[in-house]
């Protein structure tokens, strides 16, 4: 399967990030909660000024809608105004999922991921993400929701008491095993990685309970043969960027 070359270097970049940031995602957590506040404050206030019709046309009637452009708006002054203090390439990847999951995901609205950010800039020029920008397509946010919820549920195991431990496990575990058609032999695909590394971590943390038994091992998936070139196509290569994002936690203004 051919890749381009420099989407594999940026999308190896950011999930090494991940791995980096993977054991201090209680501090991330704290921070991300922190920024989540600054900039939702002010945001009703603003959704009742009137919306600039040359900038958003028709779609000054979502109200919804509208309040979303303003907070993705606040999203990116943040990231500008902060921008030494944080990885911006992570964070603008993170912008594209959620104005996809939160504006465009129930085709309300036809603009691409891309467009949508150019009409948000116009009434406040803020650049900060534009060259990391991407658009994304239904496919591409399935396998990150996918991902996202592996680790967010593994992310339960690892804060709850073991009273509670085996229930967030069998989630786990039937999500895992609902993935396991996603990859072909001898994968080195990066979403496939993902869904691996979370495998490892899993058991890893498993091996020290003495409960759930029934749901302590993960089994590596079994390889599906490469049906034809297309059979994980590049979009998997996208969602593992911003499936790294969801679990690295870093400034998830809203959700």
């Amino acid at each position: 399967m051919n890749y381009n070359k420099s989407k594999i270097h940026q999308t190896n970049a950011i999930y090494n990030t991940f791995i980096i940031k993977y054991d201090s995602v209680s501090e991330i957590i704290s921070a991300q909660q922190r920024i989540k506040k600054e900039c939702n404050v002010g945001t009703d206030e603003e959704n009742n000024k009137p919306c600039d019709r040359l900038i958003f046309g028709d779609d000054c009637n979502d109200t919804n809608f509208y309040r979303n452009c303003l907070i993705a708006d606040k999203y990116l002054t943040h990231l500008k105004d902060n921008s030494s203090e944080l990885n911006i390439n992570v964070a603008c990847k993170y912008f594209s999922y959620w104005t996809y999951k939160e504006m465009l995901s129930d085709n309300k609205h036809s603009y691409s991921v891309r467009k949508l950010h150019e009409i948000i800039i116009q009434s406040k020029p803020v650049h900060i993400c534009k060259d990391y920008v991407e658009d994304i397509t239904t496919e591409t946010f399935k396998n990150i929701d996918n991902l996202n919820k592996l680790y967010q549920n593994f992310m339960e195991i690892l804060r709850v008491d073991d009273k509670y431990t085996c229930n967030q496990a069998k989630i786990c575990v039937d999500l895992y095993k609902s993935l396991e058609k996603t990859c072909y032999s001898n994968s080195d695909d990066l979403f496939c990685k993902g869904i691996e590394k979370f495998r490892e971590a899993y058991n890893k943390t498993m091996e020290t309970k003495e409960i759930c038994k029934e749901y302590k091992i993960l089994q590596p998936s079994p390889k599906h043969s490469e049906r034809s070139s297309n059979t994980i196509p590049v979009v998997a290569i996208t969602a593992i960027s911003f499936a790294s994002i969801m679990t690295y936690k870093v400034n998830k203004c809203y959700s």
